[in-house]
Formats: structure tokens, sequence, C-alpha cells
């Protein structure tokens, strides 16, 4: 009874924001007069970037969605999906996820906010698809103020409630360095406080390496620390992108987690994610296939099994 629930809640939230940010879609790739284009990738936004390899990498995090790409956002979004999960040694899932960013140029050009199931804290990748958690998250609200945005650097300091009223609160570093045309080092540092929990730090390093124009090699590390873990967890993970088409694009991915103190590593992960726009600009379905080797508690057996991710989701951006 509280799933169904909280998925009537969802739906509300989904049809008011849908309204808010989104408008009337066009059923084309380009700029209507209201402003809605699909998430797709053809480049609607006038960002800077610093060379070849960040211009495509920021097309590749749009494309599939990456949390980046919405935060750093010169535009509204709105990223509606239905996931379905099956994995061979645990129960298929299936959920539902929003995630936005609203500006509020009314009260500030730099602020903006944010829909995220996230509390400030920032997700790593591996978290974003996480075999071992499949419960339904719950949307947090936020509030995110620009204090600087430049071609390399970036900051933004977030702030918001919690579902038991108690704050939580954020601050994001980010600074990009080109080398040559086709190499960008990437590093982002969020120090954040969520009240009840403590404070905590997430680390990120990634590298890109643009091999053609459409295609790109990425190197990421995480890590994080948080006050209530008398450890770290930390996780790597090696892509390759490929845009196919205009509506389709494939993902090649290795990755581990794993924690110190006690330390081991968690789980290695191969696969792919094939995605593909359909039918309008806004509109995506994606298939991630994969197999996962995993250790629960240090010491036992590493289980082998395989996982499938299906996804339907609207992503729309709004000028």
């Amino acid at each position: 009874m509280l799933r169904i629930f909280n998925n009537y809640n969802f739906l509300l939230l989904t049809i008011c924001l849908s309204g808010a940010v989104l408008g009337q879609a066009s059923e084309e790739n380009t700029i209507p007069e209201d402003g809605s284009f699909g998430l797709g990738w053809l480049d609607q936004t006038q960002a800077l970037a610093s060379n070849s390899a960040n211009n495509f990498a920021d097309k590749v995090d749009r494309f599939f969605g990456l949390p980046r790409s919405d935060l750093e956002a010169a535009y509204s979004s709105l990223r509606i999906s239905v996931e379905q999960l099956w994995h061979e040694n645990n129960n298929s899932a299936t959920n539902f996820h929003l995630r936005g960013k609203i500006h509020l140029p009314r009260i500030n050009e730099r602020v903006s906010l944010l829909f995220s199931e996230d509390e400030g804290e920032g997700v790593d990748f591996y978290e974003q698809n996480n075999i071992g958690n499949s419960e339904q998250q719950s949307i947090n609200a936020n509030l995110q103020f620009n204090i600087l945005d430049r071609v390399r650097n970036r900051l933004d300091f977030r702030i918001g409630l919690r579902s038991s009223l108690k704050a939580k609160t954020s601050i994001r570093y980010r600074y990009e360095l080109p080398r040559g045309d086709s190499v960008q080092h990437r590093f982002a540092q969020t120090l954040y406080f969520v009240d009840g929990d403590g404070f905590g730090s997430l680390s990120r390093y990634e590298l890109d390496k643009a091999l053609t124009p459409t295609s790109l090699l990425r190197w990421s590390s995480d890590l994080r620390v948080e006050e209530n873990f008398s450890g770290a967890h930390w996780a790597s993970q090696l892509s390759y992108s490929r845009q196919v088409s205009d509506q389709t694009a494939l993902l090649f991915f290795t990755r581990i987690n794993a924690q110190t103190n006690p330390g081991f590593i968690q789980n290695y992960d191969l696969g792919f994610r094939l995605r593909k726009n359909i039918g309008r600009p806004w509109l995506f379905a994606e298939l991630e296939p994969g197999h996962a080797w995993t250790k629960i508690v240090e010491g036992a057996k590493r289980q082998s099994s395989f996982f499938l991710f299906f996804r339907i989701e609207m992503a729309i951006g709004r000028t």
C-alpha cells in the first residue's frame, strides 16, 4: 500500500513539474517558440567548451542522462523514467525516477530548484546503477546557488530539507583542464552535511579522451568519506561511448566498487548500455545488460550473476 501511495505521489509531482518546466514539447529536434527541446545529440545550448573532448563529453553525458549534465546545464530540464530491473540472484523490481533542474530567474539568475534522489551529497557513477539496492528512492528538493561559473571553474552551493525537516547543505567545486584538443581532465569535490548523518566528502576525477569526433574513452574514479563510517568507499570505471547515429548511442563499461576498513572489493561489473531516441526527440528507450561478481561481506564467497535494466525516459530541456 505504501508503495502504491508513493507512486501516486510521484505521478502527481511529475504532472506538476511537466507543466512548469516543459510547456508543449516540439515534435522536431529544434528549439520552437516556447523554448522546449529534447535532450538528444543536437546541441541546443551555447555552453562554452574548452576543446573537442569536453564538447563531446558534454553531449554523451546529456544523451545518457548523467547527473553532471543537469547540474551544470544552462537550461531547465526534466527527466522522468520508468526502470525495470531483472537480477539473477535477486527479485525483479520496477522503479520510477525523477530528476530535474528549474531555473528561477524571477528570484535570481543564479538560483535554481533541483529535484534528485540524493540529499546533496552527490551520486557516484556506481550508485546510479546499484543492482544491490532495488528499492524505490524518495525525491528530494534543493535550492542551488551558482556562485561561480567559468569555462574551467564552477562553484555551487545547495541547501534543502529532508522529509524529517532536518537540514542538508552541500558545496560543490568543479575544475576542468584541457590537454590539447582531444584530452580533458575534470575534478569535482563535494563537501556536505546531512543533519542526523553528519559530514561527508565525495571526490571525483575523470579523464576524457576523444578518439574520434563520435567516440569517447573515459576513466572515472570516486572516493567517498563520511563521518559515520570509519573507512572510505571508492569506485573506478572505464567506459567507451560511441554515437551510432543521430538517435542512437552505445556505452561499454567495466567498473569496480570497494571499501576500506575492512578493505575488500565488493563488486566487479561488466556490461553495456544501448540508448535510442524513439518517436519523439524527448523520448528514449535504453537497454543495459551486464554481469556482476559480488561479495557482500569480507571473507564471503563471490557470487556471479547476470542483470538487465530496461528504461523508458522522457527527457526535455527548456531555455
